[in-house]
């Protein structure tokens, strides 16, 4: 991965995604965004804590915001110049102090998903929480 290009694109969506997470609930506490990429196809969804629990983010009512959040996800995806060493999955995990992880899965598709169907919390599926 280019350290260069990808630090840039990080700090940018992490800019954005709290600054949407914090338009949307102030009081919230955790958030969660799960980007997927694939070749041809590639895309996010989200979720927060807050002291009302956990809610998805509806993606049609910030959809500008996703499409910016999904361009800079594909960038990221695009500084790692070798093709079979791309990430599937990266997931940006951020608390209410500022403090932030992101995660990268190269083989699993499937991790880390963002549900609340069939019983799912909207908690991504498998993260161990601190």
């Amino acid at each position: 991965m280019d350290f260069d290009a990808s630090t840039e694109v990080i700090v940018k969506l992490g800019q954005e995604f709290i600054t949407m997470i914090r338009r949307i609930d102030p009081s919230w506490s955790h958030a969660y965004w799960r980007f997927e990429s694939e070749e041809f196809r590639y895309g996010s969804n989200a979720s927060y804590e807050s002291h009302a629990g956990i809610k998805l983010v509806d993606t049609l009512a910030e959809t500008a915001v996703f499409n910016t959040l999904n361009e800079l996800g594909r960038q990221l995806w695009l500084t790692e110049p070798e093709q079979k060493r791309r990430f599937c999955v990266c997931l940006l995990v951020v608390d209410s102090n500022f403090n932030y992880e992101l995660k990268f899965e190269r083989q699993d598709m499937a991790k880390w998903r963002i549900t609340k169907l069939n019983g799912a919390s909207g908690h991504p599926a498998g993260l161990q929480v601190a």
